[in-house]
């Protein structure tokens, strides 16, 4: 039975009896003589009577009596109190009657299907197996509808009900009627006169509901947090713009009566615009005025930008840093000249003294070992500190990706001295994963893998992976040392199998390599591998054989539309590739996995030679390069590019298989694999022995939280064969968008890319895109 609790009336019934009996004394006192308690069954009797304050002898008295109610009331464990009282031995007896409230055993929640009970039960806990207490309930009912509100649900309603399973036990339930989501209709500015309305709408976060985009980002939606820190995006945007006295005030929020709309209007009043008349340095001592004139970017006579001066504030806070000032501060003084709208700048400049580190201490890594840590940490124990050393470190550990969080905290211990706190929180490192999808280059493909990037804490990797494809079926099997015997050498082994349908061939590929690599410096590094693989080309289609005239001579011939040099191959049978491999790269990208600024080049060679013991000689060089550049709110620019040539040496012709194929996602989207390269009349592939090919991607975050990402893209190249040269004029043309995730198994790719000048025969419009695990 369903039972709504409302407040409960007090009673105090008061039997008095037997008062004229003898024993009384003559002055008619009545004096209590015994105080009991009943009803009471999980509050012990003792805390009760010492709530109490009546004592045994003292005079009765009504007043004190309904003090006592009061107070056992106070503790919040009784819904009844009752008084009884009758005579006893010459005065009276009391006894507190009391009705304790039901414990609540269990909470349950009904109707809420867009926020679920475990998100409910972290914003709002509830006490259980304790005694219900209505004002408790009435502030849980309040705090349900926040939560409510913060996830735009304004018309949202919380019933609480209480159902009694047993005399002295209940269960409390939320009834929630969600309603309708409130979303931002509208958001102006009001008294701007320097920037539009869309100008200004540019660098803030609260937008208005489209309902293309809205129900996957969460834009439209209405926060208070988010209006309240826009507000301090457009004041700094009118900082930056030399706008001191700039003041934007409190937003006027308006709720439609149907709770579902917001209006939003936010008052601006702007000032005028300041320029930089001086700019001084005081306080400098170890580094003179003009090593410090030369790192800061603002200038006399520009328009005044908070932004920038920060900027200059860091530059020279890091330059400070570099020689082990680590508590060296700067502070900017800005004195206005309101006459003539200019601004004074002093940069205040408290240098202290040079800071030694002492000790690092690591903690956190419950299984990643010291030394995985400690060797990509680059600043030394008893040596002077250096905060791009420190910032180089948190990037390194973070490169590991063994970690969830990484702070690099320096704590001061003595004058002159820190302790290096390196507190990480480590995220599993091992995945197992299946899946499938459809990749413009292998159609339909099934996905297993299993990686342990951190394998026993040591750093090591040990990767195997299956893909089974519509026109590829690849085997792997990799192994990497990061620090081979704790050296400055990596190590790492591969093997493969792998077999791909050309529609009128196939390609098997056997083989292995190991690759040794080492760094030179903190960014460049350098390898040498050698490679052992077999190649075959083999299941040519064919065709009925003709003689001279025409007429079948009952056997097959490879048919005609297969390019020769796949036929040529092909008559070798399988043959053996031993190859010699050398690379040289330099990489400054700040987070390998999902870069955001930093470049990676690199160049490398691959000779293979008969007196290797293979079969195939020929050598192959590349050259690639990507660049990214940060813009605005976490939007990026990346562009890449690769260069590469290959040729086989002496008589030898260059194996099927190391030609450059270019179109696809990894190469040139818009194009069907090797369509943007050497094709036959037939539309069979070709490949080129030279490729050039670049790629421009603009990468917008979607959802920030879970690394997915918005995408436009732009690519150029082609492949050209051995008797063209590079030519920028036939170079073909993609464009599209897309969506990518930085997935614990590697960067998953859905991308839409169309040929801009289809040529005849091609196919037109958007050609669709998958792949998991590569990036350029």
């Amino acid at each position: 039975m369903l039972k709504r609790f409302g407040p409960v009336s007090l009673l105090l019934i008061f039997i008095l009896t037997g008062f004229s009996s003898p024993g009384f004394t003559e002055d008619n006192e009545i004096r209590i003589k015994l105080i009991e308690v009943a009803g009471n069954r999980k509050i012990d009797t003792a805390m009760i009577l010492s709530k109490i304050s009546l004592k045994e002898g003292d005079l009765f008295s009504p007043e004190q009596i309904r003090e006592d109610i009061k107070t056992l009331y106070r503790m919040g464990y009784f819904d009844r109190v009752e008084v009884e009282s009758e005579g006893f031995e010459g005065g009276v007896a009391l006894t507190f009657r009391v009705h304790e409230k039901p414990f609540l055993v269990d909470v349950v929640y009904e109707g809420n299907e867009n926020i679920d009970k475990d998100k409910l039960k972290e914003k709002v806990p509830v006490k259980t197996d304790t005694f219900l207490d209505m004002e408790e309930i009435s502030s849980y009912v309040d705090k349900i509808k926040k939560v409510y509100e913060a996830d735009a649900y304004y018309s949202a309603e919380v019933t609480p009900v209480i159902q009694l399973i047993s005399e002295d036990q209940a269960v409390l339930t939320f009834l929630i009627k969600e309603g309708e989501r409130a979303y931002v209709r509208r958001v102006r500015m009001a008294g701007n006169k320097a920037f539009t309305d869309k100008e200004l709408k540019k660098q803030i976060e609260t937008s208005k509901y489209f309902w293309l985009t809205s129900w996957l980002t969460e834009s439209g939606r209405y926060k208070e947090e988010t209006v309240q820190a826009d507000l301090d995006r457009l004041r700094e945007h009118y900082l930056n713009h030399g706008y001191l006295e700039v003041q934007v005030a409190a937003p006027k929020v308006e709720l439609s009566e149907d709770k579902e709309w917001f209006d939003i209007t936010i008052p601006i009043v702007e000032g005028d615009q300041f320029r930089i008349r001086d700019i001084r340095y005081e306080g400098n001592e170890l580094f003179e005025t003009g090593r410090l004139v030369n790192l800061t970017k603002s200038k006399e006579g520009e328009i005044f930008n908070r932004g920038q001066i920060r900027q200059d504030i860091m530059s020279m806070v890091d330059l400070y840093g570099e020689r082990g000032y680590i508590f060296a501060n700067v502070v900017p003084q800005l004195s206005p000249n309101i006459e003539d709208k200019t601004v004074d700048v002093s940069f205040q400049v408290t240098e202290d003294d040079p800071v030694k580190v002492r000790e690092i201490h690591i903690t956190g890594n419950d299984k990643t070992r010291d030394k995985v840590i400690r060797r990509e940490i680059r600043v030394n124990e008893q040596e002077l500190i250096n905060t791009r050393l420190l910032r180089r470190s948190f990037q390194r550990l973070n490169n590991l990706n063994f970690f969830e969080n990484i702070e690099i905290v320096p704590e001061q211990v003595e004058p002159g001295w820190v302790d290096l706190e390196v507190k990480v929180q480590e995220k599993p490192t091992g995945t197992f994963s299946i899946g499938g999808g459809y990749s413009s280059v292998d159609r339909f493909i099934a996905m297993t893998e299993v990686t342990q990037g951190n394998l026993f804490g040591r750093g090591q990797l040990l990767r195997a992976k299956a893909e089974l494809g519509g026109r590829r079926t690849t085997y792997s099997l990799t192994f990497r040392e990061p620090y081979l015997f704790d050296s400055n050498i990596s190590g790492t082994t591969d093997l493969f199998n792998s077999v791909r349908d050309f529609s009128s061939y196939q390609e098997k590929r056997v083989g292995g390599d190991i690759v040794l690599g080492r760094s030179f410096g903190e960014y460049v590094n350098g390898s040498v591998s050698y490679t052992l693989e077999t190649l075959n080309i083999f299941d040519l289609r064919r065709v009925p054989e003709v003689d001279a005239a025409g007429n079948p001579t009952g056997g097959t011939v490879p048919d005609r539309d297969i390019p020769e040099q796949v036929v040529r191959q092909a008559e070798l049978g399988k043959t053996l590739t031993s190859a010699l491999g050398f690379s040289l790269s330099r990489d400054t990208r700040d987070f390998i996995f999902d870069p955001t600024s930093g470049s990676r080049n690199s160049i490398s060679l691959e000779y293979a030679g008969t007196f290797l013991g293979g079969d195939n000689d020929y050598y192959k060089v590349i050259f690639d390069s990507s660049r990214f550049f940060p813009l605005w709110r976490e939007h990026v620019l990346s562009v890449h590019g690769r260069v590469g040539y290959a040729v086989g040496i002496g008589d030898k012709e260059l194996p099927v298989g190391e030609r450059f194929y270019v179109g696809g996602i990894n190469t040139v989207r818009g194009f069907k694999f090797g369509k943007a390269g050497p094709i036959t009349s037939t539309g069979e592939i070709i490949g080129g022995n030279k490729e050039l090919y670049i790629n421009v991607e603009y990468l917008i975050p979607l959802v920030p939280e879970a690394k997915i990402k918005w995408l436009f893209f732009y690519d150029i190249g082609r492949a050209f064969d051995d008797s063209e040269a590079i030519r920028f004029s036939e170079l073909r043309q993609g464009a599209g968008f897309g969506i990518r995730w930085i997935s614990p198994v590697g960067p998953l790719r859905l991308e839409m890319g169309a040929n801009l000048d289809p040529e005849r025969g091609e196919e037109t419009g958007f050609i669709p895109e998958f792949s998991i695990g590569t990036l350029f």
